[in-house]
């Protein structure tokens, strides 16, 4: 995803650790399958001249080659009473936000894994614990949200990724709808 929204990076594995918040061996990792599965190119630079400096391949064919490869960023979901801080407009709500499709009774939120750990919340693992409008579904993330964008929603991809398996012909056609003003598809 990182190479999805910064199409004309070139990176090497250490810039790429500290961008996205791994260790170089992950990091390292994440761009050789990237690398086997021809979504990026490398070429030998650097200061010493033996660091590979990482760039993906050109739109459309990184999205249509790499779709196959990304997978809904929701860990699980999960209902509190009170809104976390630091978390970003997700599911329904921020389809809304960016379409004409009509929101969601309830907030929906997005937030790590990391995250929910360091806040103090109730949790509720089903909604009937609530009256409709006064509940708050939380996404927890297997990332941080936060990480591919500056919006105060998620990031257009990992909010297709997280709604493709919906079952509502609206909210299927919104998405593609959605996917297509975007340059990379």
């Amino acid at each position: 995803l990182y190479f999805l929204y910064n199409n004309n990076v070139e990176i090497n594995a250490t810039d790429f650790a500290k961008k996205i918040g791994l260790t170089v061996m992950t990091a390292s990792r994440a761009l050789n399958d990237l690398y086997k599965a021809k979504l990026i190119t490398y070429k030998i630079g650097g200061k010493t001249g033996r660091s590979k400096e990482y760039k993906r391949i050109a739109d459309p064919y990184y999205f249509k080659l790499g779709q196959v490869h990304i997978k809904s960023p929701v860990r699980k979901v999960v209902y509190v009473d009170v809104m976390p801080d630091n978390t970003l407009i997700a599911g329904l709500e921020a389809l809304a936000q960016i379409s004409m499709i009509n929101p969601p009774k309830h907030p929906i939120r997005a937030i790590s894994y990391e995250q929910i750990k360091k806040q103090e919340l109730k949790v509720h693992k089903n909604k009937e614990n609530f009256k409709e409008e006064a509940l708050v579904e939380l996404e927890i993330w297997n990332y941080d949200p936060a990480l591919l964008t500056d919006n105060k929603c998620v990031d257009v991809m990992s909010l297709y990724e997280s709604l493709k398996d919906e079952k509502d012909e609206r909210v299927e056609q919104t998405l593609e709808d959605v996917l297509r003003d975007e340059t990379w598809y």
